[in-house]
């Protein structure tokens, strides 16, 4: 395969990316490392977030002074975090764990950032990007890579498009249109958000199994992951093959897409209160004991 990166965000939820991506592709093959949307990191912080990964690494019960250490190291933690931590445990490394690590800036779409892909995509096997974002990557990420990127989305395209994609899903208060968006899709990157051809897409067997929307979001985060590292791993292995990817039809709910400015604090709560309701309904009408597994495929 050709040379490839890992991009992401240089957030604690990405922690569990980087850890398991590390684990399975480390600095083996064609893998260049991983690449970072922030500006470089004091060592000071590194190391201190490093050591609280390592000291803590599969706790899921903090007590209050690793709670408060937590939140000097990671202030914008987000209540998704926090309940991905009870649920999965605290990663073993963080997001800057290999020492090439590379900080491209905030800005992804800047001159300095082009100039990097620019050298980057000089020879003649250029590099495919894996990336994990909360930002739109410019028309010349695309055109100077080939299209050779795919991102990873924490919902099932085309059924939610955008930012917080599940939480705002659940504001609709449609179970259906919930159902199907709920998991995560593998996607090449186009100009669009979120409407290049899906590569693969997985959805959750009951959504309103989680005990909140936050449990909800956790879950399918780690999935994007898993999805992201499945797709890279078959890419790796089938050097004579690679993904022609999918363009998904049109959504039957209109495919929303949803911007990061409508998520505001009153509608994040509004959110929460949606699938509670919606969560309960589905308990009221599900057999006993049908939500025990909420993790499936379809």
């Amino acid at each position: 395969m050709s040379p490839y990166f890992l991009l992401t965000e240089n957030t604690f939820h990405a922690t569990y990316l980087v850890t398991d991506w590390l684990a399975e592709f480390g600095r083996k093959g064609s893998f260049q490392g991983v690449v970072l949307r922030d500006d470089p990191l004091p060592k000071a912080v590194r190391t201190a977030r490093e050591n609280f990964h390592r000291t803590y690494q599969g706790e899921r019960s903090l007590d209050e002074d690793a709670w408060a250490h937590l939140y000097r190291l990671y202030p914008d933690l987000s209540e998704t975090e926090r309940t991905m931590i009870r649920d999965f445990g605290v990663p073993r490394h963080t997001v800057t764990q290999d020492p090439a690590t590379v900080f491209l800036g905030r800005n992804l779409n800047s001159e300095a950032a082009r100039k990097w892909l620019d050298t980057q995509c000089a020879g003649p096997d250029g590099p495919f990007f894996f990336v994990f974002l909360d930002r739109i990557l410019a028309p010349w990420w695309i055109e100077m890579t080939g299209s050779r990127i795919i991102n990873a989305h924490s919902a099932v395209l085309p059924h939610a498009r955008g930012i917080f994609a599940i939480e705002q899903a659940a504001l609709l208060r449609d179970p259906t249109l919930f159902r199907d968006a709920a998991g995560a899709t593998a996607h090449f990157v186009d100009t669009g958000i979120d409407t290049g051809p899906v590569v693969r897409a997985m959805t959750f067997a009951d959504p309103f199994a989680f005990e909140s929307i936050w449990s909800c979001k956790g879950h399918s985060f780690m999935l994007a992951f898993d999805v992201l590292r499945a797709v890279t791993h078959d890419m790796v292995e089938g050097c004579d093959t690679t993904y022609a990817g999918v363009v998904p039809a049109p959504s039957p709910h209109g495919a929303p897409e949803f911007k990061r400015g409508a998520f505001t604090p009153e509608r994040q709560a509004a959110s929460e209160a949606a699938y509670a309701a919606m969560r309960a309904a589905a308990q009221k009408s599900t057999p006993s004991g049908f939500m025990k597994n909420p993790i499936g495929s379809s």
